[in-house]
């Protein structure tokens, strides 16, 4: 879809009609490293154990082996199903499938052990990978696979733990400066995210990408992978023209959070309740419920507050998917869209506060006095708050929208977007920003007088994950942009 970005009508017309772009994404494999990929395999961040080489032989990984710091294959001793038969040796790692012969190990005896070629792109047409002695091992490739946003693992890659002193603790600050340099900071963060979530969409279309995204930021740390999961189990379009409660029904049933499925039952007069009796005559009837169990009752996790119990975020994106009708980013995009014409930040806010009611919906049925299965406590509150709203604006809803609209050729889109971020509100903080705070800031000088907006916290995470955290103080932006003051003497 083609859109000239300088007729507004045009933009807003494209997104009233939105459909998928028709162009596959090819992804930039230059930013990716062959260190990262060993790290996302020997983590195992999949949603499915149960995989398919690109020959479609069935490939299910019981020990991703050890990593070898030495010449040869990345990992040894893996132990890998192959069509069901057990398989121990090595596995070699690569970014292209095609580095396996840029590589010459199909001359190298070395790798003569190697059980399966794992990559995280096929750009060859070798359905298998040939070995120095003639063998053919099959070929997988990882980006089919993958758990959770790129721009999350690469996140995961970084030592959250620093040593040694700050250069700046205890320096007086230029707090214009240090503005500048955040916001900057929180630019490339943003568009380093986008363009890591852009290789989802090698086999994710844009409705599935923005049901995945949000299913993963309702979970907060404990349940993320597992809402992910859930979402990838259960695909959006699966889900389209059936009414809330079979939604819900469908989506509890996949996860093992059906009374029913649980090891603990509940008593005769709670299991009695109409709405639950409900959702488990709709689950019997559904389709899913035929099929082998996906996740059980031990994958989830309740010792957070019963107001995020798993529960009531599954509660929350099925009504989320009730209310879009058929499409997410429908849903969605035409209030970001909203900016475009927003020339100040008042009106910016007011398109954030407008995406985040569609987010905050009054909870109805069982789900206005329950937690979880029998368990009440929540006293009519929202199934999602304010502060996990502006997450998913700021993490999922606006870099999605952003690719879009790259992927549409709509610069004036793309601009609204960056400025909608740039408005948008901060969160109430986390580890990182509060460590930096520490770090950073001082009594006279604290980080309330940037006047952080979600842009700038952004940015200080960037420059927790990418400077502080691997202590390259020698590159700090705050030193190399002079935001530091000299000392009088």
């Amino acid at each position: 879809m083609k859109i000239h970005t300088n007729d507004i009508t045009q933009v807003t017309y494209a997104a009233k009609l939105f459909r998928e772009i028709d162009e596959t994404y090819k992804p930039d494999l230059n930013k990716i490293s062959e260190a990262l990929v060993q790290k996302w395999w020997n983590a195992q961040h999949f949603f499915d154990t149960n995989m398919a080489s690109i020959d479609r032989r069935a490939i299910r990984v019981l020990k991703p082996g050890i990593l070898n710091h030495n010449e040869g294959p990345d990992f040894m001793h893996a132990e890998i199903e192959i069509d069901g038969k057990l398989h121990i040796g090595d596995v070699e790692i690569h970014v292209r499938s095609s580095e396996w012969y840029t590589h010459k190990h199909h001359l190298n005896s070395r790798y003569n052990r190697v059980i399966v070629h794992v990559v995280l792109f096929n750009d060859d047409f070798n359905l298998r990978t040939r070995l120095q002695n003639g063998k053919r091992v099959p070929t997988l490739e990882l980006l089919k696979w993958v758990a959770v946003d790129t721009g999350d693992l690469y996140d995961d890659t970084k030592d959250t733990t620093t040593d040694g002193l700050c250069r700046i603790t205890g320096k007086p600050l230029n707090i214009e400066i240090l503005q500048r340099v955040f916001e900057s900071l929180g630019r490339e963060r943003f568009l380093e995210k986008t363009e890591s979530m852009r290789l989802l969409r090698t086999r994710l279309d844009f409705e599935q990408l923005l049901y995945e995204g949000i299913m993963e930021a309702l979970g907060y740390e404990r349940n993320s992978k597992a809402l992910r999961e859930l979402a990838q189990h259960v695909p959006f379009a699966d889900l389209d023209r059936k009414s809330e409660l079979e939604i819900q029904a469908v989506l509890f049933g996949v996860a093992g959070l059906l009374p029913s499925q649980r090891e603990k039952t509940l008593p005769p007069e709670v299991a009695d309740d109409p709405s639950i009796v409900a959702l488990e005559e709709l689950w019997r009837a559904s389709e899913y419920a035929e099929l082998p169990p996906r996740m059980t009752e031990a994958r989830w996790s309740f010792t957070a507050r019963p107001l995020n119990y798993p529960t009531r975020r599954i509660a929350a994106m099925s009504q989320l998917i009730h209310h879009c009708q058929g499409s997410l980013m429908m849903y969605f995009l035409p209030t970001c869209e909203k900016a475009v014409t927003a020339d100040t930040p008042k009106a910016l806010r007011a398109i954030e506060k407008e995406l985040g009611a569609l987010l905050m919906l009054e909870p109805t049925g069982y789900w206005e006095t329950h937690s979880n299965f029998g368990t009440g406590g929540t006293q009519k509150a929202g199934l999602i708050g304010n502060d996990r709203a502006v997450d998913i604006i700021i993490n999922k809803i606006l870099p999605i929208a952003y690719i879009w609209a790259v992927e549409a050729e709509s610069q004036k889109l793309q601009e609204a977007i960056l400025r909608l971020y740039s408005a948008g509100q901060k969160s109430k903080g986390n580890k990182i920003t509060r460590k930096i705070g520490e770090q950073v800031f001082n009594e006279t000088q604290q980080m309330r007088h940037l006047k952080p907006t979600a842009k700038i916290e952004q940015g200080i995470i960037r420059l927790y994950k990418n400077y502080c955290a691997d202590q390259l103080c020698d590159l700090c932006p705050i030193l190399e942009h002079d935001a530091v003051l000299p000392e009088e003497r």
